[in-house]
C-alpha cells in the first residue's frame, strides 16, 4: 500500500503543468472530500476540474481523502465544529435520530435537519475550505521543491 501511495504522489509531482495548477487541483479535491453529500464526490471532482480547467485525475484522487477510514473523523469533526460555530447543542440528537429511524415523520425529519443539518453543512464547508487552502500551499511547495531537485526549475518559479 505504501508503494502505491508513493507512486501516486510521484505521478502527481511529475505531471506536466504549472505547480499552481497542480496545487489547485489537489486543493479542490480536498474541499470536495469535505462536501457533506455522499455520492456526489466523483461528479463534483470532474465538474470542478472541468470548470477550473485543472487535472481531473489529481482532483479526483485528492477527493479520496474522504474514504472508509477517514469518513467518520471528517464528518464528526465537521459536525462538532459546525455545532460550535453555530452555537448549536447536539447532545440529545441521538435519541431523536433513533426515534426517527423507528417512526419516520416529516416533522421529526425537519427538526433533525435543523438541529444537525445546519451545523454539519456549515462545519463541512468551513473545514473543507480551511484544509483546501492549507493543502494548496503544501502541494505548491512540494511540487516546486521536487522539480527544483530534479533540475526542472528553481524553487520559487511558477
Amino acid at each position: 500500500m505504501r508503494e502505491k501511495i508513493r507512486g501516486m504522489v510521484l505521478a502527481a509531482l511529475n505531471m506536466k503543468g504549472e505547480p499552481k495548477d497542480i496545487a489547485l487541483a489537489f486543493s479542490v479535491g480536498v474541499f470536495i472530500a469535505f462536501f457533506p453529500i455522499l455520492g456526489t464526490h466523483t461528479a463534483l471532482a470532474f465538474a470542478l476540474a472541468w470548470a477550473f480547467r485543472i487535472s481531473p485525475a489529481i482532483t479526483l484522487g485528492a477527493s479520496f481523502v474522504n474514504n472508509p477510514w477517514t469518513i467518520i473523523p471528517i464528518y464528526l469533526g465537521s459536525l462538532y465544529f459546525g455545532a460550535f460555530i453555530t452555537n448549536t447543542e447536539i447532545g440529545g440528537v441521538a435519541h431523536e435520530v433513533n426515534d426517527y429511524l423507528h417512526n419516520p415523520k416529516w416533522e421529526v425529519f425537519l427538526r433533525l435537519a435543523k438541529d444537525i443539518g445546519v451545523p454539519f453543512v456549515a462545519g463541512c464547508l468551513i473545514l473543507g475550505t480551511v484544509f483546501a487552502v492549507i493543502a494548496y500551499f503544501i502541494v505548491l511547495r512540494m511540487v516546486r521543491v521536487y522539480r527544483a531537485r530534479k533540475g526542472n526549475t528553481a524553487p520559487g518559479a511558477q
